[in-house]
């Protein structure tokens, strides 16, 4: 990679990012995690779980973890309900912050545009789908970080 001599090169994660660019696409939060609606989705309903404080999944304990997965399971359950996908991606990003991103799957979801122009067609709105998600615990009487 070019790098220009004397500039400090600070990482950027792409979790803080997010959460701090993009408020309006989170879902719910507590003081321990933030479940929000990527910004740039593979597949209407695509959402993240990720731990408020920067941490790598080398430096939480199995507690956390387990939890993130109760949670990722309660999510899940939801976006069934919700987008009735034929199954779901799950992909644990573990550093430099762990996340846990949900995504919902369709037969044939990947289609001609993706193949020969490289890019995805998403009939959803990111901010539509945090509206989506939250009457849809609404409905179900589900809160999902409780």
């Amino acid at each position: 990679m070019f790098r220009i001599a004397g500039v400090e090169y600070i990482p950027v994660c792409p979790i803080c990012r997010h959460i701090k660019l993009r408020p309006d696409l989170i879902i719910e939060q507590n003081n321990k995690y933030i479940l929000f609606v990527c910004e740039r989705p593979y597949n209407n309903g695509h959402i993240i779980l990720a731990l408020r404080e920067h941490k790598s999944l080398y430096d939480v304990d199995y507690i956390t973890l387990k939890e993130m997965l109760q949670i990722s399971k309660k999510c899940l359950e939801v976006l069934a309900k919700a987008y009735s996908p034929h199954g779901f991606n799950l992909d644990i990003v573990h550093e430099p912050h762990l996340a846990i991103q949900m995504v919902p799957r369709w037969n044939g979801d990947a289609s001609f545009v993706s193949v020969f122009h490289g890019t995805r067609v998403i009939a959803e709105p990111p901010q539509m789908t945090v509206n989506y998600i939250r009457s849809m615990c609404d409905q179900l009487g589900v809160k999902l970080l409780s």
